[in-house]
């Protein structure tokens, strides 16, 4: 059985009857194949693939057992062409790529009619994926926000994998994420007061306040302006420390000094 090679966004007929006769065969192997053994046609005892007669009935069975591993092998066979032929689209489509502006491959990419069917079933997946973290940043600790991102990621690879999607994770995707990701940190770094990455709590030291209320100033004493108020309960993250005081981030974001005294074991 010949292989072709496959146009980008496009399926051919050999890959299509490919998959048709893959299907068939792994139906029969569900059906007639258990652990390399299969059931005798005449008292249905399990014997091995390799067999020639039934142990249970003696019964001739080689032109049976011959036949399902005629099948396993034609299974083996149409599966190995198929992940070659999926190889061969998905270097096709990087190299075709490559040659392109990265405007015209943005273009291209938007412009296919099956993107927009795919984008129905996985965009709405995303976009509640999004929200859950955008939630998730105001309600949960710096270890657990970062084990839900994880998660996520590997939900997202796994379904793109399940629904047939990985040709639309290309090097454009990757170089995306990664100038993303850098405007995310840059902003953080920028704004004291972006809240989005809750602080890793794994990594930074925090104190709690331990009076009714504590005055957090702007530098490390008693005549500097107050930018906020603390009370009793309130978990602050150290970021310097100059005795006896403590420069912090407050869970609003907002960063200021505080008086070693205010605090709980400093």
């Amino acid at each position: 059985m010949s292989t072709t090679k496959v146009m980008p966004g496009q399926e051919s007929e050999t890959s299509e009857f490919m998959r048709a006769e893959a299907k068939r065969l792994m139906d029969f192997k569900r059906e007639h194949v258990k652990n390399d053994e299969t059931p005798c046609p005449k008292c249905a005892t399990f014997v091995n693939i390799q067999a020639v007669k039934c142990p249970q009935c003696t019964s001739d069975i080689s032109q049976h057992t011959k036949k399902v591993r005629e099948e396993l092998n034609k299974l083996k066979e149409v599966t190995g062409q198929l992940h070659d032929l999926h190889r061969q689209e998905m270097e096709l489509i990087k190299h075709e790529a490559s040659d392109k502006p990265v405007w015209e491959r943005i273009q291209s990419f938007f412009g296919e009619p099956k993107f927009v069917q795919d984008m129905k079933l996985v965009l709405p997946f995303i976009i509640g994926l999004f929200g859950l973290l955008i939630y998730a940043s105001g309600k949960l600790s710096g270890f657990m926000f970062l084990l839900t991102l994880l998660v996520g990621g590997f939900v997202i690879s796994f379904l793109f994998k399940k629904w047939g999607l990985t040709k639309y994770i290309t090097l454009d995707l990757y170089r995306g994420f990664i100038i993303a990701g850098l405007f995310v940190i840059l902003s953080s770094a920028t704004f004291e007061t972006s809240t989005f990455w809750p602080e890793m709590s794994f990594l930074t030291q925090t104190v709690e306040i331990r009076s009714e209320s504590a005055n957090i100033r702007q530098s490390p004493t008693t005549n500097s302006n107050v930018v906020t108020t603390a009370v009793r309960g309130d978990k602050l993250v150290i970021l310097e420390k100059k005795n006896p005081w403590y420069k912090v981030k407050t869970s609003s974001g907002t960063v200021g000094w505080v008086h070693s005294s205010l605090l709980n074991n400093p």
